[in-house]
């Protein structure tokens, strides 16, 4: 058992190698804490939240941000949105480390994030990160929402900056567009909650939810 915690503390040592350290004031909640560490031209969205993620205390805030393209890439400087999905994973003290989770892209319209939570969805017994986020659709030929799901390995699995992305899963409990289409299609998305994906992990056959 020794054995395995060293192991473990060595892991978590080198698995946070490239991740900034910064330090959370005394008495400052959870929002003041992420509200520091604002990207330019960004301000937080969502709920920030505060939790254990295999029992370790983290911090997650998303920053929405307007950014524009470079000129050779989009000469008339259109303002364009996304979100920045951050986490602040504590080592000791009031030292935390952050880590950006993703970056979320406009997609047909400005990104919304609908819910965070975590379950086990691989063949280790940690569980993983999970983001539903979504899209506003309003064009000519199509209204509605676009949903898609985001499962991220646990804190262990950690990859030059970001959290790993599980892409097939994620792809696979994406819930596409609930959207209606000016020829009289409809479609209903699977995928839109937290419930709705936790009950297919069980079917899966994932029991840590």
């Amino acid at each position: 058992m020794r054995a395995y915690i060293i192991a473990t503390t060595l892991l978590l040592s080198t698995t946070f190698s490239f991740a900034q350290v910064v330090n959370r004031l005394d008495d400052e909640t959870a929002e003041q804490f992420a509200k520091r560490f604002t990207p330019e031209n960004s301000v937080l969205t969502h709920t920030v939240i505060q939790t254990n993620w295999d029992l370790k205390p983290v911090i997650i805030a998303f920053y929405d941000q307007s950014y524009k393209l470079p000129v050779q890439n989009d000469p008339d400087q259109q303002e364009y949105r996304r979100i920045i999905a951050t986490i602040f994973i504590k080592n000791k003290n009031q030292h935390y480390n952050k880590i950006i989770i993703d970056t979320i892209d406009s997609e047909g319209g400005d990104p919304k994030i609908e819910s965070v939570f975590f379950a086990n969805a691989d063949k280790d017994l940690k569980k993983e990160l999970i983001i539903i986020s979504s899209w506003e659709q309003r064009h000519r030929d199509v209204n509605g929402t676009l949903y898609e799901t985001s499962i991220y390995d646990n804190i262990l699995n950690y990859d030059q900056g970001k959290l790993l992305l599980l892409k097939n899963l994620s792809r696979r409990l994406s819930g596409g567009c609930e959207c209606d289409w000016n020829d009289g299609t409809h479609k209903t998305s699977k995928f839109k909650t937290a419930a709705d994906i936790k009950e297919e992990l069980k079917r899966l056959g994932y029991k840590y939810l």
